[in-house]
């Protein structure tokens, strides 16, 4: 009776495992979103008068089926349904709106405002996030993301023919099962950092001018965020 009793206490305990399991497993994980900056709050300074930088699109040369990663302990792809290039493409605007900046998106170099100053544009080279279970006697999942980009701009001070290669690897963990808020967290700060980098490149080469930050305000500069940042 003892045994049968351990037993069927064992089959209730997998079952219920493998319920909350279910709730994360599928053929294919989907990310919910769109890239977001962190802790913006109120309406982005910069966003008014005429545009003075216009960003174009970035390209981005990846799988057509949106697939952007792996999770590897369910064995399925992980897929986010947007565009990376123009994902990258309006955070950068973001960040330059945020800093005081006023940004302007455009798709194309045709459709450049005549009276911006500036001309931002790049591709995206690297677009990845993986999920996996890590230790033993206390388990966890870590989503690790890596986002790069090639930047390249115009106008300005900008020397002939400016430049720059940014990238940013970011971790996030959680107990017990992959979620696609999990992962997209991990997705969005690898992705923040190469943005506020890029805005940072951009003002150190001339094509874009920080301007002060308003009494009580950080400074018109945004953090150099790009490198290795875990959670």
């Amino acid at each position: 009776m003892g045994k049968t009793l351990r037993f069927v206490r064992v089959v209730l305990l997998l079952a219920a495992i493998a319920g909350v399991s279910g709730c994360v497993t599928g053929k294919v994980l989907t990310l919910p979103g769109d890239l977001a900056r962190h802790g913006q709050k109120g309406p982005a300074r910069g966003t008014e008068g005429p545009p003075a930088v216009a960003v174009l699109d970035f390209t981005f040369a990846g799988a057509p089926s949106y697939e952007i990663g792996r999770d590897f302990d369910h064995a399925r792809p992980i897929v986010w349904k947007r565009d990376p290039g123009k994902g990258m493409s309006d955070l950068v605007a973001d960040v330059l709106n945020g800093s005081g900046v006023r940004a302007v998106r455009v798709s194309s170099a045709a459709a450049v405002p005549g009276d911006a100053v500036a001309t931002v544009w790049g591709s995206v080279d690297r677009f990845r996030v993986d999920a996996r279970k890590t230790g033993s006697l206390k388990m966890k999942v870590e989503s690790a993301a890596s986002v790069s980009v090639t930047v390249y701009a115009s106008g300005g001070n900008a020397p002939p023919g400016w430049n720059s290669v940014v990238g940013s690897e970011n971790w996030t963990t959680e107990p017990l099962f992959v979620t696609p808020e999990g992962v997209q967290d991990a997705l969005n700060g690898a992705a923040n950092a190469v943005a506020q980098e890029v805005v940072r490149r951009l003002a150190a080469a001339g094509v874009i001018l920080l301007p002060p930050a308003p009494a009580g305000l950080p400074g018109g500069e945004p953090t150099a965020g790009a490198g290795k940042e875990r959670k």
